[in-house]
């Protein structure tokens, strides 16, 4: 790997770091010049500014995930299903100061969230909806399938949208398979909500 991509990535580590920690509008360029030993110029000519600096890190977040669904089959049964829960968990879980970060910011209606909701979750929508309905339009879905898909991304994002709830983000292999492993099975168990209530 050549030099300027070591320090790119670097600087893109240390954004998404202090992005998740202090949020866009916290952290300045110099913040993250800083923290990354880099000079302020040398951020702006890879990225142009912070907001460029931002949707890097977002393209370097969805590019990966658009793929993986690209390459996914339609789902026939619940074991594919959940197979395909499992591994969305997965990236998110693995790249979860990313997750929580771009979930948060897509909250805010901003000129940002306006495009990612355009292009990368209108794919992710589109994707989804061949996956698990075998269907090639949004046209022929019913009210009843966008419920199920509104529940479904729900049901993955909640982890990530709300990371107060969840302090514990899990780092090792270990731990992260056992989150995985733990949450798909509770997503796909309908009563154990009701039968965590009674124990």
């Amino acid at each position: 790997m050549s030099r300027p991509n070591v320090t790119r990535d670097k600087v893109l580590d240390v954004a998404c770091r202090l992005f998740y920690s202090q949020g866009f509008n916290g952290t300045s360029v110099r913040d993250i010049a800083k923290a990354a030993n880099v000079n302020v110029s040398l951020i702006h000519y890879y990225f142009k500014s912070k907001q460029g600096l931002f949707e890097s890190l977002a393209v370097s977040y969805f590019e990966p995930y658009l793929e993986m669904l690209e390459n996914e089959q339609p789902s026939e049964g619940e074991y594919r299903l959940n197979d395909l829960v499992k591994k969305i968990l997965h990236y998110k879980q693995s790249n979860y100061q990313l997750s929580c970060l771009l979930n948060r910011e897509l909250t805010l209606n901003t000129m940002f969230a306006r495009e990612m909701l355009v292009t990368y979750l209108a794919k992710e929508n589109h994707l989804l909806t061949q996956i698990l309905f075998h269907k090639n339009s949004h046209i022929d879905v019913t009210f009843k399938e966008k419920l199920c898909l509104l529940q479904l991304k729900g049901l993955l994002n909640a982890p990530f949208m709300m990371p107060h709830e969840f302090k514990d983000p899990f780092i090792t292999d270990a731990s992260l398979n056992h989150f995985v492993e733990m949450y798909s099975g509770l997503m796909n168990d309908h009563r154990s909500v009701q039968e965590l209530a009674k124990a």
